[in-house]
């Protein structure tokens, strides 16, 4: 829900309590997030949390409803977080032995993070996960239960209603199925 000026004025002449409390509802994950992005790399949780309140707090006694402004208050909350949170970075960065890096710089910094092998990893699940669907039940069913969760043949058997010797020779039967699926998936 996002509040525009003139339903924000309009509210705080009724009941400014209330007023306070819809804006805080509207906008306080955008505001964290502001707030959280900006200090995360030298504030603690509850200096993140002291300074939504903050931010909260300076829009509610700095917001003028005599000004005349279209569009909704999301501009304004959104100036007041990034300068409160410009604020406590430098009265937190001034404490700690931390360099700044700017965002710029940030895109050039190496990352340890192989995207191209995370890519081809999930690539890789998802297509088996596909191929485990295609089985068709209960052998979907034994074969994550099996793999995935490491559970016996008589935990599996309880589960699907069937008896663990014809759950082990299902999954023996499952995984030559996949095999060949993956195969074919493959070339």
């Amino acid at each position: 829900m996002t509040l525009t000026h003139d339903e924000f004025r309009r509210k705080l002449e009724i009941n400014r309590k209330q007023a306070h409390k819809e804006l805080f509802s509207a906008y306080c994950g955008y505001v964290y997030t502001i707030v959280f992005n900006r200090l995360r790399s030298c504030a603690s949780r509850e200096d993140i949390e002291e300074c939504v309140c903050d931010v909260f707090a300076d829009v509610y006694l700095s917001y003028d409803s005599e000004k005349s402004i279209d569009g909704d208050v999301s501009g304004f909350i959104g100036t007041v977080a990034r300068n409160r949170a410009a604020e406590i970075y430098r009265k937190l960065s001034l404490h700690k032995n931390t360099v700044s890096v700017s965002d710029e710089m940030a895109e050039n910094l190496p990352s340890e993070q192989d995207i191209e092998a995370d890519t081809e990893k999930n690539e890789r699940r998802r297509m088996l996960l596909n191929a485990v669907n295609a089985l068709g039940e209960p052998d979907a069913t034994i074969i994550i239960m099996k793999y995935y969760y490491c559970r016996s043949a008589r935990e599996i058997a309880e589960i699907t209603d069937l008896t663990p010797e014809n759950v082990r020779v299902r999954s023996g039967r499952a995984v030559k199925k996949l095999k060949e699926m993956l195969k074919e998936e493959c070339l």
